[in-house]
């Protein structure tokens, strides 16, 4: 018997399919529990097509998270409509949106969970300054009142120390949570838009 041949479009929505599958799955059991077998059968497809298009379920990962990238991205660019740049006010909505966003893989990995995807694929889990930093430019020159010399070291850091507290919200004093969110966001915006920035 021939393997199956699929379509662009069937591939598609194959691998959609077992990344929304998959990104209920991490959330509920995490990376380790969640196996290749549980994918499949949310996603309603045998075993064997998952590796039709993954290597292994780190490489479903890493894909996963290039997936949810590219949907930011069509957000922002829907957002932006047929202008030419956010508003301030809708910059920082953007902003804080990566932080809170349900949907970002991140905050549902182990320190060992990305020790594995850096070593299954040592030339995609790693951070690479270089890399944020063109990543940055590419969505600050969507908004309005950016600085003319961001430091994009600091605002990566704190875009990560503001994803570390959220991730890490039980081991924080909850009384206070949403005031330290607060004040790093500020001192975030600070270190991107110009004082008096118009919202």
């Amino acid at each position: 018997m021939s393997p199956k041949i699929f379509s662009a479009a069937e591939k598609q929505r194959l691998k959609e399919s077992m990344f929304f599958a998959g990104l209920e799955l991490l959330k509920e059991l995490g990376m380790t529990h969640m196996s290749v077998e549980k994918i499949t059968a949310a996603a309603g497809i045998g075993k064997s097509t998952f590796y039709n298009f993954f290597l292994s379920k780190e490489d479903f990962v890493l894909q996963l998270i290039e997936f949810n990238r590219s949907r930011f991205w069509r957000a922002v660019a829907e957002m932006l409509g047929d202008r030419e740049k956010l508003t301030v006010s809708e910059g920082k909505q953007v902003l804080r949106g990566i932080i809170n966003n349900n949907d970002s893989v991140y905050q549902y990995l182990t320190p060992e969970d990305e020790q594995k995807l850096a070593d299954a694929m040592p030339d995609k889990g790693a951070a690479d300054i270089d890399e944020e930093t063109e990543t940055l430019k590419r969505l600050f020159a969507m908004f309005e009142g950016v600085r003319p010399d961001p430091d994009h070291a600091v605002i990566s850091n704190l875009l990560k120390i503001l994803a570390l507290t959220a991730e890490s919200k039980a081991l924080l004093h909850e009384s206070g949570y949403q005031r330290t969110q607060e004040k790093l966001f500020g001192l975030l915006f600070g270190c991107i838009f110009e004082e008096g920035g118009h919202e």
